[in-house]
């Protein structure tokens, strides 16, 4: 509880740096499509209790006065008036179909309950990309000052060398048109990372800076496709959601043939009256009723045959679910190996981009190759570097997306 409280203070000061457990609290705490999600659980509770009250007793008070003519005594006609006032009770004490819709309200906040979950679990996925997407993006921004470096030093050696006259002013313009452009391209990763951020503060519910405490691994690993797609089919909301669903029709089920079955109400009464106010005559009465229909030319049974129609469909539904949850698996198992394969391949490119440059730099400052050779080395260079990047945050996406689709990333408990 204090590192929650912690958590949004944090979050309300100047900027905040966040972990993906921190994430996790924030996203509990303010996420706004979460909220609505309680709120829609919330509703489904009151709807269970607005049931079970069903049972109980409805209390209503009653009076009235009228006078009306004629009214023939000894004496003649006269206006007449009746006064009346008093309270009835009325309880459907005993009723099938309410009970079943009890039933039903259990199952929709048992689904609703799961609902919040899985909705969570989509939002926390989000909100993990975007903090690995920020990771990514400070890196890049990192590369991109060390690249204007790299490139204002080019400039340097270029303009040393035609200060000695052993190059053309033409080699110093292209050093200084690749300063700008790598000044450009700092400014437009920059530029990227507010909109990550700003994508991040939307989900988090929050105008607040946020940095990326995390930390973008290469050396992740996962269970066998096997186990995940086992772990994914028993513990993917989804599918208790529908299983849920199937309950509800075969409740559904229940609650139309329940028209068929005896209710049962009880009401009480108790009233005075009198021609003038003193409500001087009492007047008690209870009854209990009886409610049953025994045939109504088939209309229970093929509405119930109607119903169970619905069930078969939620049941296919389960199946469909089934298929799509395993076939998402795989797709991800797939993603995070071509991810891992991607990344070694980025990881030797880059090796090899940077030898290069620094060879070709070094052979230019003694002046054994050209201007265009080295810019084009450097470029390289530069290219291989955010490509790496690139792949390594697409890596760790990949690994998180993988836990949720193997139903293992956790919900909002």
């Amino acid at each position: 509880m204090k590192r929650t409280i912690a958590l949004l203070l944090l979050l309300t000061a100047n900027g905040y740096s966040m972990t993906i457990g921190e994430l996790k609290e924030a996203l509990k705490n303010n996420n706004l499509e979460v909220k609505q999600s309680i709120k829609s659980l919330e509703s489904a509770q009151f709807q269970k209790r607005a049931d079970l009250k069903k049972f109980f007793p409805v209390f209503n008070i009653q009076a009235s006065a009228s006078r009306f003519y004629p009214y023939t005594t000894t004496t003649g006609k006269a206006w007449e008036n009746d006064y009346n006032a008093g309270i009835t009770a009325t309880a459907n004490i005993w009723n099938f179909q309410t009970r079943t819709k009890v039933k039903i309200d259990t199952a929709q906040i048992e689904s609703q309950k799961l609902a919040i979950d899985k909705t969570f679990e989509d939002i926390y996925l989000q909100g993990i990309s975007y903090l690995l997407q920020l990771k990514g993006a400070e890196k890049k921004i990192a590369l991109r000052k060390k690249e204007l470096e790299n490139a204002q030093k080019i400039y340097r050696v270029a303009r040393a060398r035609y200060d000695q006259g052993l190059v053309l002013i033409t080699d110093v313009l292209k050093a200084r048109a690749n300063v700008e452009k790598a000044k450009s391209t700092l400014i437009a990763t920059e530029s990227e990372k507010e909109k990550i951020e700003t994508a991040l503060q939307s989900l988090l519910n929050t105008d607040r800076n946020i940095t990326a405490d995390v930390k973008l691994s290469d050396n992740l690993t996962v269970p066998s496709a096997k186990e995940l797609v086992k772990n994914a089919v028993e513990t993917r909301k989804e599918i208790a959601i529908q299983k849920l669903k199937i309950k509800t029709a075969e409740l559904s089920v229940q609650s139309v043939k329940d028209g068929n079955k005896p209710s049962v109400t009880v009401s009480a009464s108790y009233f005075r009256e009198s021609h003038d106010l003193s409500f001087e005559n009492e007047n008690y009465n209870l009854q209990v009723s009886l409610n049953w229909r025994i045939f109504d030319s088939f209309q229970t049974k093929y509405a119930a045959l109607s119903a169970e129609k619905e069930k078969e469909m939620a049941e296919i539904e389960l199946a469909k679910l089934k298929n799509q949850i395993k076939k998402e698996v795989l797709d991800s198992y797939t993603d995070f190996k071509t991810a891992k394969a991607n990344l070694e391949n980025a990881r030797s490119y880059l090796r090899f981009a940077q030898k290069t440059y620094e060879r070709t730099l070094n052979e230019y400052e003694l002046g054994v190759s050209d201007l265009v050779s080295l810019l084009s080395a450097y470029n390289e260079y530069t290219n291989a570097e955010e490509n790496f990047t690139d792949n390594l945050v697409n890596l760790n996406i990949a690994y998180y997306k993988l836990l949720k689709s193997a139903g293992m990333l956790g919900g909002s408990k």
